[in-house]
């Protein structure tokens, strides 16, 4: 199979793959995803279980909070609902999306493309199923809820006895049964189904835009044309205007990474005093009582993390218009860790919402949402932008090619 690398363009002819082999690029050392391996039975075996373990945990108990003889229950939609109660619609809604809502919708539409359905659809309507179901992948946010989740009961236990419901165990189960349909899930086969990985006689270690070759990125086919044969999406030789993206979502998240952090992220009332806490607040509290590993963890997710990815995206952007042949690989590995734990940092705003949902006892004891979470939601929400919105085969391109394909 003839492809050129997503992270440095170099044409590689990839030879048929068995089962657990990978490719790499001998440019960048970036795996290559060429396998032709049928993972069918797997995917749809995981997914159904997945959709069976998910659907269960929507209507069970998810964790009880007994505290002083008063006990509060909630539900997995809880999460969501009760922000709408303290006018943080926006948030809500995005939590419901990216731990219920997503999640069953990429299951449901996983199923389909691995009983065959896409060798029976007409083409058209079989590129955009697949198109969305590939596209939908990074906005779903279960695992990193599940994380706050444990995080959140870490905060409480010492105040209040917790229980663990049904619908906890259901969802853990469900996040694994998840994270094994999608590492089967095998894209260029997918792609294959559409229509054959058309072959190009293309010379031997050359870069693409060297001869003139757009890569599709989003089936990975060469071609010369400006609409690519396969999956009928524009290709360009770069991203249009990648660092202006970037850049513009980039100073967006800086601008917000202030009140993120200056603002409180939640309030909470015991015995009938309210005290604000911020992010870092937060960290402290819990170092203060103890918790240091999820302390650490939390000033790592939420505080260095946001920062470093912001310096780490402002200092690709630059770099590209540099001479930087001699540390292309340390940028595009920075870049690829960037891209990888950009929605991790989304852990405090799930240890909100499941504070919010769990914690209602009235004046005894109760949190309510701040302004701080939506700030540091849309915060990390414009870093993952950023991050795909950056085309990372500029870091390779010498400055006056970068200066002529930016602005396409």
């Amino acid at each position: 199979m003839q492809l050129a690398c997503p992270q440095c363009d170099l044409v590689v002819d990839v030879p048929r793959l068995r089962a657990k082999q990978v490719a790499q690029c001998p440019h960048c050392h970036s795996s290559l995803n060429a396998s032709n391996v049928n993972n069918d039975p797997k995917v749809v075996a995981l997914t159904l279980s997945a959709i069976i373990l998910l659907l269960s945990s929507v209507f069970y108990p998810f964790i009880s909070f007994s505290s002083r003889g008063i006990t509060q229950t909630m539900t997995l939609p809880d999460a969501g609902r009760m922000l709408f109660n303290y006018d943080s619609t926006l948030l809500g809604i995005f939590i419901d999306i990216s731990i219920i809502i997503l999640p069953l919708v990429m299951l449901l539409l996983l199923l389909p493309l691995h009983l065959g359905f896409l060798r029976t659809l007409p083409k058209h309507w079989g590129r955009k199923l697949l198109k969305l179901t590939l596209a939908l992948d990074t906005w779903v946010m279960s695992e990193i809820f599940l994380v706050g989740v444990l995080v959140s009961m870490v905060k409480i236990m010492s105040m209040a006895d917790i229980a663990f419901g049904i619908s906890f165990w259901a969802y853990g189960g469900f996040v694994l049964t998840y994270i094994g349909a999608l590492s089967y899930v095998n894209r260029p086969r997918l792609w294959r189904q559409i229509a054959p990985h058309k072959e190009l006689a293309v010379p031997k270690g050359v870069r693409a835009i060297d001869v003139n070759l757009r890569a599709c990125h989003v089936c990975q086919q060469l071609t010369y044309d400006k609409l690519c044969p396969r999956c009928h999406s524009t290709t360009h030789y770069r991203n249009m205007q990648s660092v202006q993206k970037a850049a513009a979502w980039l100073v967006t998240s800086v601008l917000l990474y202030i009140p993120a952090n200056v603002l409180p992220i939640m309030y909470t009332t015991s015995l009938g005093d309210r005290e604000p806490s911020t992010l870092i607040g937060g960290v402290i509290l819990l170092w203060q009582s103890g918790s240091y590993p999820i302390a650490s963890i939390i000033f790592l997710a939420s505080v260095v993390v946001p920062f470093a990815k912001a310096l780490v995206l402002a200092t690709l952007c630059v770099m590209v218009y540099r001479q930087a042949s001699r540390r292309s690989m340390v940028y595009t590995r920075l870049y690829q860790v960037t891209e990888f734990i950009g929605k991790w940092s989304m852990i405090d705003v799930f240890v909100v919402a499941i504070l919010v949902a769990l914690v209602q006892l009235g004046n005894l004891m109760l949190v309510e949402p701040g302004l701080g979470a939506l700030c540091f939601a849309a915060m990390v929400i414009c870093q993952m932008m950023a991050a795909h919105a950056f085309d990372p085969r500029l870091i390779w391109d010498p400055p006056e090619k970068v200066k002529r394909v930016v602005n396409e």
